[in-house]
């Protein structure tokens, strides 16, 4: 069985949120928490695949 690998994370509306190296999907959910306690990200945010990119998407109140 082969790891996914990802290289971009954008937000849902489009912005390159990180484009550095090629991460797996834990490295990637490590980036977000990371810059959800630093408060660059909203508490709730949460990683989508798409394809072969990672995107950000907020949590909707319900």
């Amino acid at each position: 069985m082969t790891t996914a690998t990802f290289r971009i994370i954008r937000h849902a509306d489009g912005p390159v949120f990180f484009d550095d190296r090629t991460i797996t999907l834990a490295e990637a959910q490590i980036i977000i928490n990371d810059a959800i306690a630093r408060g660059d990200l909203e508490v709730g945010s949460f990683l989508r695949i798409d394809d072969e990119e990672l995107v950000i998407e907020r949590e909707i109140a319900g």
